[in-house]
């Protein structure tokens, strides 16, 4: 059973405007994976937000008096489940429609399809086909696929029955979809290979940086304990913009071997690229080597590369002190004394 969604949004000023509120349900049913399939499609009548969102109207090709013509979210929701049977099994094209579908259902307190396993078509199509995590457009995989694609988008029948031709596309071509942990197994795999990939190429990349480009800025940061202490402290994290007299700070930290990279930004010369390195010093102190390049001088792509392969090392921001309420806390007191 493969389904899809369309839903309205408001205006957000009260809890119940924040809901996602379905407002067609379409759905395309295979008895086999050869099958021609059955459609199913039905509008709900909004009573959350009266009015289509101004967006909506733009991507989804509905005509508000067929919504105050149709049924309320209760009665469609019922036929659509009988219509699907006890036994169906579901697949939706990404994680939105089941996590929409579920707000609905617990807004009208139908509890009884709340456990019901919703498979999701985009990601086993990105880990399959494209070797991705990449969560792709419905009409992108149809086209990266080579299927027909007369039908017009975003329409909730129409959208599940490219996803129904989506998976009987892949069971043709890989013999079978796999289930949840083969896709979790296929995902782990493939993000590790993507970042050993990422940090290789980071590495190789660094090193034709150091020896083609001079850097805006070198300094030394002496005696440390750890790498660690470094990496928190103001020297390293720091720094004069190059060209100007702004200060720059430096985000989080990204490990690449023996390099940490950071990134900040002057709001008049743009973005720069922090690099240290460390080496020991007498004492079993350690000593960094802090290098700044303008984003013109790297790469590209390098900075990606270290953010996907690298270690992530965050850093502690300090609280600011909050002066005036403790100068409002001091007239109270005077005040009432």
């Amino acid at each position: 059973m493969f389904f899809d969604l369309e839903w309205n949004q408001g205006y957000p000023r009260s809890e119940a405007e924040k809901i996602d509120e379905i407002i067609q349900i379409g759905a395309y049913r295979l008895t086999d994976w050869q099958d021609s399939g059955t459609p199913f499609s039905a509008y709900v009548r909004p009573s959350i937000h009266k009015k289509l969102h101004h967006q909506v109207k733009k991507m989804v090709p509905l005509d508000q008096a067929k919504l105050k013509r149709a049924g309320n979210f209760r009665q469609v929701s019922a036929e659509f489940f009988r219509w699907c049977g006890k036994d169906a099994v579901y697949f939706t094209w990404g994680t939105c429609d089941a996590r929409v579908l579920d707000t609905n259902l617990c807004w009208y307190g139908i509890e009884e399809y709340l456990d019901i396993e919703i498979y999701d078509l985009q990601r086993a199509f990105d880990l399959l086909v494209l070797h991705t995590c990449s969560q792709t457009a419905l009409e992108t995989a149809v086209n990266a696929l080579g299927l027909e694609s007369r039908l017009e988008y975003h329409d909730a029948c129409n959208d599940a029955a490219y996803t129904a031709r989506i998976g009987a596309e892949l069971v043709r071509r890989f013999g079978r979809l796999p289930d949840q942990k083969e896709l979790d197994r296929i995902e782990q795999e493939l993000r590790t290979k993507l970042r050993q990939e990422a940090a290789q190429a980071a590495g190789e990349t660094l090193q034709i940086l150091y020896a083609e480009e001079t850097p805006a800025l070198k300094r030394k940061c002496s005696h440390f304990d750890t790498a660690d202490d470094c990496l928190k402290s103001r020297s390293a994290r720091v720094y004069h913009c190059p060209e100007c007299d702004n200060w720059l700070c430096g985000g989080n930290w990204y490990k690449i071997g023996d390099t940490y990279v950071s990134r900040s930004r002057c709001a008049e010369h743009g973005r720069y690229y922090a690099f240290l390195t460390f080496q020991p010093e007498r004492g079993n102190k350690l000593q960094g080597l802090l290098q700044v390049y303008a984003e013109e001088q790297l790469p590209p792509d390098l900075f990606q590369q270290c953010r996907q392969g690298g270690e992530k090392i965050e850093v502690c921001q300090m609280p600011r002190k909050r002066r005036r309420m403790r100068r409002r806390k001091a007239a109270l007191k005077k005040g009432t004394s």
